[in-house]
């Protein structure tokens, strides 16, 4: 190899020496640093883009960038500004006040304009019809937008925002090479999310009712405020034709015309056109002449502010003209015919203890490491070897014999001995192969913490080189672009390890373990659903863009929304689940496979999670209650694959924040730890096998043992997640993509394919 290099005598550009002229020295630099950055010749352009793209308009034409970067420059737009480089007031007054901004006449151009970010369009709702908070609250609390709607302040995903400037949509914004930044985040979960969220606003108040972007639950029905935190004040009563003095009030065409008017000046900043505004206002009309309602008035309200929240002219602020014509029904998604393949990852969510998991059992070397070992670290939380469920050998490339799991692992003790499971040995979070003296330099995760190494088991990306992605993600982006058609579903639980690059594929799905949620539950009126349709009907070729492509996705989505959702109401389990949060969970992960014909769906990926895992107590006694309840979900689950012949299309891997500490703690329980033990199983695993090396040596003063039981690695998720990959279908031309860090690692740290999966198993 090449030879290396270092300097006998390392250069400093500053004096070693704490000094005045070193501080002083050191803040120059930093401030030429940013002087050179922010008076770059690129800056004022950037700068003046990226405001328009926020304020007014996706694809700016180059006479308006320049008259805002101009702005910036020099400090002055219109009299506005203080003469000064980087002056925002005048910069944004250009913004706002250049004519292509304000031009009526350019209003016409079906290239001008943008979908609103969907935390605006919460906002314009909650601002336009007059949002009022219950008495006694201090403040409006809104709970999860950023998984709900993609967006909420101060939670944006990765450091590039939640969309990229530059992201091109397809439909007709891409046929025309435009770009559309806040499209990005608007596919079928967030368009339902969405909706429902803001319909549950209208009709319930600021709750959790159906969807709803609330923090309490309430009475759930409509127009019953009195347990919400918040509820839309807006009203325009009806009082009908009689007489006051000579004056006659309003009729009801002219009522309902100046409410669906003031309705569009609210939401739409007047451009609800024409064709849409009669078809709410006779919708509006037929509910206030319901003559069952307690206050048609109101209800009728309702409907309208629900119907305006729809229409494309809410959600773009384009132009619309409608041909009068419905669209098409869109095709029901196709597979493209390659074997169907599943991912199913289940997270002991609190660190498992796994070294009581899977234990040393006959061991005839020099050390018994049962005898020698484990028991005498483990002391007082060992298990005894005569509770073990013995494993079938003797096991290959392992300084026992024969290893056993815990008592209560019957099932998974039969699915080894079977050749349906294996065991990853001794499995963490690694930056690259380290040990006692170099760990803590060699390791970018921050180590022991539940929330970053979860995290770092979801990511499987310690440089962040994919910054804000997972390793599911990534594998379903790869197959995407090879024309599959992948599932991405969590449930009960929002998971990075579903997301992939931004635009490539549809955001995940978090399901309940009950189903999935249906759009528009409880509809104000019978044929609501039948006249949204009709806002959202076909566009002539000079209507704008963006409320084209809005309107298409939207009726794609809520057509894909309510086929999920009928798919899973007629299916069921042969088997029966344990009720517990676990094995409901695999039962509605059992009942998505079922349905993946009727999805047209080529592969899926799936993240649930179980608790209760961070045992700092009584870990044998808890540890009881949770493995008899993983024996029980994961039998069920690999039976009810095998009744529906689809067991060696699956493949479940199971992983958790850490392992603990092999030695006690004072409440008989263990501490959070690093390297453990973790499950994998599915009709193509070649099981029976534990994979990489379970520890030789586990007491203190051990190689691996860095204090306390805390055992150091061998085996990192990237050399897991590989192969499991390859099986999905993955290229290992796309490995650097899937585990970014794959690098740090020698060739003879991972595991090939035909080590792990039998050779019958499909790529």
């Amino acid at each position: 190899g090449a030879k290396e290099y270092a300097f006998r005598n390392a250069p400093s550009f500053m004096s070693v020496l704490n000094s005045e002229a070193d501080a002083r020295d050191a803040l120059y630099e930093t401030e030429a640093a940013l002087d050179h950055y922010f008076y770059h010749d690129n800056v004022a352009p950037f700068i003046a883009f990226r405001m328009i793209q926020r304020f007014t308009t996706s694809n700016p034409k180059p006479r308006y960038v320049k008259a805002v970067a101009t702005a910036f420059r020099t400090g002055r737009y219109e009299g506005i500004g203080s003469n000064e480089y980087g002056d925002l007031a005048a910069t944004i007054a250009a913004v706002l006040l250049h004519p292509e901004a304000r031009s009526v006449n350019l209003d016409a151009d079906p290239f001008k304009g943008n979908l609103r970010e969907p935390l605006l369009k919460v906002m314009a709702l909650m601002r336009g019809m007059e949002l009022q908070k219950a008495e006694g609250q201090p403040v409006v609390r809104m709970n999860e937008l950023d998984h709900k709607i993609g967006q909420m302040a101060h939670s944006f995903p990765t450091v590039f925002s939640f969309m990229l400037p530059e992201y091109s949509p397809g439909g007709r914004p891409g046929n025309a090479t435009l770009v559309g930044p806040e499209t990005m985040i608007m596919d079928m979960p967030k368009v339902v999310g969405l909706l429902n969220g803001m319909f549950s606003l209208v009709k319930y108040g600021l709750s959790q009712c159906y969807g709803g972007f609330g923090t309490d639950y309430s009475h759930c029905n409509e127009g019953d405020f009195s347990r919400a935190t918040a509820h839309l004040s807006f009203s325009r009563p009806y009082v009908g034709t009689t007489t006051e003095g000579q004056r006659k009030l309003t009729s009801l065409n002219d009522h309902a015309e100046d409410v669906v008017s003031e309705l569009s000046t609210l939401l739409t900043s007047g451009r609800l056109g024409a064709e849409n505004k009669q078809i709410i206002k006779d919708a509006y009309i037929a509910e206030l002449n319901n003559t069952v309602a307690a206050d048609p008035s109101a209800d009728a309200l309702r409907l309208a502010q629900q119907l305006v929240l729809t229409t494309p002219e809410f959600h773009t602020t384009n132009v619309v003209a409608k041909t009068g014509a419905l669209r098409a029904q869109p095709d029901p998604p196709q597979a493209s015919g390659s074997p169907y393949k599943a991912i199913v990852y289940v997270m002991f969510g609190g660190g498992c203890d796994s070294f009581n998991m899977l234990v040393p059992h006959t061991c005839s070397g020099e050390t018994d490491l049962y005898t020698d070992e484990y028991l005498e670290i483990r002391q007082e939380i060992a298990l005894q070897k005569e509770d073990l469920n013995e494993l079938n050998g003797p096991i290959a490339n392992q300084a026992c014999e024969t290893f056993g799991v815990h008592p209560q692992l019957l099932a998974v003790q039969e699915l080894f001995n079977n050749g349906d499971l294996l065991f990853f040995a001794n499995t963490g979070v690694l930056t690259k192969e380290t040990d006692k003296e170099n760990y803590w330099k060699d390791t970018e995760t921050q180590l022991f913490a539940h929330n970053f190494m979860q995290l770092a088991a979801q990511r499987i990306d310690p440089l962040k080189n994919e910054d804000g992605t997972g390793v599911l993600g990534r594998i379903r982006d790869v197959l995407t672009n090879q024309g599959l058609s992948v599932g991405a579903f969590s449930i009960d639980v929002n998971s990075i390890s579903l997301i992939g690059k931004p635009g490539l594929a549809a955001s995940p799905m978090i399901l309940s373990n009950n189903g999935v949620a249906q759009f528009n539950h409880a509809p104000s009126s019978s044929d609501m659903n039948a006249i949204i349709e009709s806002l959202n009907g076909e566009t002539k070729a000079e209507s704008g863009v963006f409320g084209e492509w809005y309107s298409d996705v939207l009726l794609k989505s809520l057509s894909h929304n309510q086929l999920l959702y009928n798919t899973l109401e007629g299916k069921t389990t042969t088997v029966t689940f344990p009720n517990s949060h676990l094995g409901r969970q695999l039962g509605m992960v059992a009942r998505m496979i079922d349905s993946r014909i009727q999805r047209g769906t080529d592969a899926d990926m799936f993240y649930l999670s179980t608790g209760g895992w961070d045992t700092h107590s009584q870990v044998l006694m808890n540890q009881n209650n949770l493995f008899a309840n993983v024996d029980a979900s994961f039998k069920a689950f690999a039976d009810e694959m095998k009744a529906k012949n689809v067991w060696d299309s699956v493949t479940l891997i199971e992983t958790s924040d850490f392992a603990r500490t092999l030695t006690q703690n004072g409440g008989l329980g263990s501490d959070h730890a690093w390297g453990g033990n973790y499950i994998m199983m599915g009709g193509d695993v070649k099981g029976g096998q534990i994979v990489g090396r379970y520890p030789d040596a586990i007491k203190e003063g051990s190689p691996l043992n860095i204090g306390r039981g805390r055992i150091i690695p061998t085996t990192s998720w990237e050399a897991v997640f590989l192969p499991l990959a390859e099986w999905a279908g993955v290229d290992k031309a796309h490995f650097g993509y899937i585990c970014p860090n794959k690098d740090n690692f020698g060739a003879d740290h991972f595991f090939d394919k035909a080590n792990l999966f039998e050779p019958t198993a499909s790529s």
